[in-house]
């Protein structure tokens, strides 16, 4: 039940030596004044008494603050420090200008959209006031980052806990431009080892000092475990552009790399081998119905009210379709999935006495029904040249050749100047992957989802000569039918990437630990186990 609240609140409370060294960090004077905007159990007010001790002050000058009563009461009989400042609201509704030497804390996760009323109009204020964008599905840290600038003093500092979405998202692109405006030193530190086991979220720590002036990189600094951060050996460093950040490069996953995988990588890119894969395709999501099971009329359905043949699309309507256990390779041919989406165009009298058993049915009162007219008519429907699954690290493409409409639950792709045997011949390979890796962030969990932005961004390698495409295909096909999706990416490597590419065997298994590299960052059951 606690943790249930902590999802609801986006209240995690931060691993004592994180936050010891952390605290160390912030507080570098007896006479220092500390924020904690968000203080939960109190881990960091204690690391900061301990701090302020060990300094010579017995009676430091912290402000704590804590929306959540019950956790606020429970922290006040925890902590009986006289000259603690403690306030039962929301941060963001507070006004600290300048007053703090630092800020410390680990604000909450929760989605802006899920905030009360109030709360959500104080973060709708704060963002306003800064003039940066955040969606509604943009996360509460974002609004206390911003808020926590303006309370800070001229050479102050700040050390936040925040989600690794900070070093990726888009929305954050606003927020570096500010912390770079008003800091003249930044740092990312990431430990593999999770110092949060209890979510899913893979979490960093913001460390800013300097307020006051300005910079145009940040310092990104690497540890195995948390017992290396708390006695700062540094696994690995790097200084990264802020351009790189807000361009998207995703610089956070890529200097996980090693200089060997980077300079490799780098140098397929600058010779040609490996080619933006938007050049020669474009990736959409599939279409939405609204309402599956009516829009998807089984045979029976369509027996009862003679549905007309023209006003039914051949449809696949997820992966298990051309996944395992259906004989499907890399190809899905007329006839293999049986699914049928229903899109009315000639209104015979079975398709008016089914359209009006859908609006006794309440079909039409759906959120995305009511924005279309008419209702029943399923808009964006559209015949891709190849299909790709969204989820998992190792994703199957296939040929469209059943000229079939797909779901929101697939991926489209739109070829230009290319077969679509070409494209999966130049799909399946381990450069494809590393390509995945380097641009799909991961979702909670570590699971990776793929989307069309995304997508796009993918690098393959570059066409394949014409009179070998139909070999290799015929291969990559009867592999995945016989040993599945992984086994052809592997079969890639020596159809494509050592014979006909040229790479090394050597410079193969580089590109394959990059793989795993990777994935090893992404997987929070191996980073949970580490260190133990």
């Amino acid at each position: 039940m606690f943790i249930e609240n902590q999802k609801l609140t986006g209240s995690f409370y931060t691993e004592g030596k994180v936050a010891e060294r952390v605290a160390n960090w912030a507080i570098q004077k007896r006479t220092d004044s500390v924020l904690e905007p968000s203080f939960g159990e109190g881990v960091f007010i204690e690391k900061m008494i301990f701090r302020f001790r060990a300094l010579g002050n017995a009676a430091p000058n912290i402000t704590a603050v804590e929306i959540q009563p019950k956790v606020a009461d429970s922290f006040r009989e925890q902590f009986n420090v006289k000259t603690l400042n403690t306030l039962t609201t929301d941060f963001l509704s507070l006004y600290f200008d300048s007053q703090f030497d630092a800020v410390v804390g680990n604000p909450p996760y929760v989605g802006i959209k899920n905030l009360p009323p109030a709360q959500r109009v104080n973060a709708r204020h704060v963002i306003e006031k800064h003039i940066v964008q955040c969606p509604d599905n943009g996360s509460l840290w974002f609004p206390f980052v911003l808020h926590a600038v303006t309370a800070i003093k001229p050479n102050g500092r700040l050390a936040f806990v925040l989600p690794f979405e900070i070093t990726y998202t888009r929305y954050a692109h606003g927020l570096w431009n500010v912390l770079s405006q008003n800091f003249s030193n930044l740092s990312i530190c990431r430990i593999y080892e999770d110092f949060f086991p209890e979510v899913d979220v893979e979490t960093v720590l913001l460390f800013a000092d300097g307020k006051g002036g300005k910079t145009a990189y940040v310092n990104y600094d690497i540890y195995d475990t948390i017992s290396d951060f708390f006695n700062n050996r540094l696994k690995s460093g790097r200084r990264i552009p802020l351009s790189d950040i807000v361009n998207g490069k995703k610089p956070f996953v890529r200097t996980l790399l090693t200089p060997k995988q980077r300079q490799l990588f780098q140098q397929l890119k600058e010779t040609g081998t490996i080619r933006p894969i938007i050049e020669n395709c474009k990736f959409k999501i599939g279409y939405v119905s609204a309402d599956k099971k009516y829009f998807h009329p089984n045979a029976d359905v369509v027996s009862r009210y003679s549905l007309h043949e023209e006003n039914l699309f051949p449809a696949i309507l997820n992966a298990k379709e051309v996944n395992g256990g259906t004989g499907i390779g890399i190809e899905v041919k007329a006839g293999e999935c049986r699914s049928n989406l229903y899109v009315p165009g000639k209104i015979t009298e079975g398709d008016r006495l089914y359209i009006q058993s859908g609006e006794t049915m309440g079909v039409h009162r759906r959120y995305k029904c009511r924005k279309r007219n008419p209702w029943y008519v399923t808009p964006n429907v559209e015949v891709p040249d190849v299909i790709l699954s969204v989820f998992g690290e190792t994703p199957k493409m296939v040929v469209n050749s059943g000229k079939y409409v797909v779901s929101n639950s697939l991926l489209c792709g739109y070829l230009k100047d290319i077969s679509a045997w070409q494209l999966l011949c130049r799909w399946y390979n381990s450069l494809t992957l590393l390509s995945l890796e380097l641009n799909v962030h991961a979702l909670g969990g570590g699971s990776f989802v793929i989307i069309p932005g995304e997508a796009d961004k993918l690098e393959i390698v570059k066409n394949i000569p014409q009179d070998r495409v139909s070999s290799i295909y015929f291969k990559l096909n009867e592999t995945v039918k016989e040993f599945g999706v992984e086994a052809a990416y592997n079969l890639g490597d020596k159809l494509v990437l050592r014979d006909i590419f040229a790479m090394s065997d050597n410079d193969i298994n580089i590109i394959r630990e990059a793989i795993q590299t990777l994935r090893g960052w992404r997987n929070p059951i191996k980073r949970r186990k580490y260190g133990c």
